[in-house]
């Protein structure tokens, strides 16, 4: 007879090669796993039509602005929304004369988003007499030119007709830039009485009040000082007020 065969018990050395060999193999499969997955994450969101920019939306704006956002922007449809770069569009359709601010963001799966704000007029520029080439046959003069003023100075086209109690003004450059800076500082109850306003230099701000008589403004500095003292000027019957030099005001009345 012979002896019975018993099986060795498997030692602990043994035992923690193989669980550990184990692991390994699964820790290269769950890397091989999350490695696919980004990989292909990546040919989703990058290379692939999946989440390609299908429609360009405008908002803020519509028919023919929309249209010219559209054509300013040049976004490219068709490629991956990821692949677009938004800045260069920002800065075009910020280009525009007419417009405040715009943001162009991307709207996953599968859209560009264009958000645009228009300058609001504040005043009604009066330019030189009309463009009409002397040369061409037959051309005329036509009227003044009507373009709108924001309250920074960018003068632009106004889509459609400009409100009519706007003020009209009559200023260049760094003067027109003073002159809104004036008007847009101007307390309400002071600013629904101007008329006009007319500047030849930063330092020559002048108002037309509604009631005829006009007010040296001088630049946009101490502006809530020269509101107070023209305030307090106004309850005297005057021609001009001049409060250019606000510790100094003077009024003159012609008759």
């Amino acid at each position: 007879m012979t002896a019975p065969v018993l099986d060795r018990p498997k030692t602990p050395r043994l035992v923690t090669r193989r669980t550990g060999r184990r692991r390994r193999v699964l820790r290269a499969l769950v890397l091989l796993l999350v490695a696919l997955l980004v990989a292909g994450a990546i040919w989703a969101v990058w290379f692939s039509t999946l989440l390609a920019a299908k429609q360009v939306r405008v908002i803020g704006v519509e028919g023919s602005r929309a249209d010219a956002v559209l054509a300013q922007a040049r976004i490219p449809v068709g490629q991956p929304l990821a692949r677009i770069d938004t800045q260069p569009a920002e800065e075009a359709v910020r280009a525009l004369p007419w417009v405040a601010t715009a943001e162009v963001r991307r709207g996953w799966p599968s859209e560009i988003v264009i958000a645009v704000t228009t300058r609001e007029p504040v005043a009604v520029l009066l330019g030189a007499a009309g463009t009409t080439s002397a040369t061409t046959p037959g051309a005329t003069a036509s009227a003044p030119v009507r373009q709108a003023v924001d309250a920074s100075g960018v003068v632009f086209d106004p889509e459609g007709a400009l409100p009519k109690d706007l003020p009209r003004v009559t200023a260049q450059g760094d003067a027109l830039t003073e002159a809104m800076a004036v008007l847009s500082g101007l307390p309400e109850d002071l600013s629904r009485r101007v008329s006009s306003v007319e500047a030849t230099t930063r330092d020559n701000v002048v108002l037309r009040l509604k009631s005829g008589d006009q007010v040296r403004w001088g630049s946009a500095d101490q502006e809530d000082f020269k509101a107070d003292v023209l305030r307090a000027l106004l309850r005297r019957k005057a021609d001009l007020y001049d409060v250019s030099a606000p510790e100094m005001p003077t009024t003159f009345r012609s008759r």
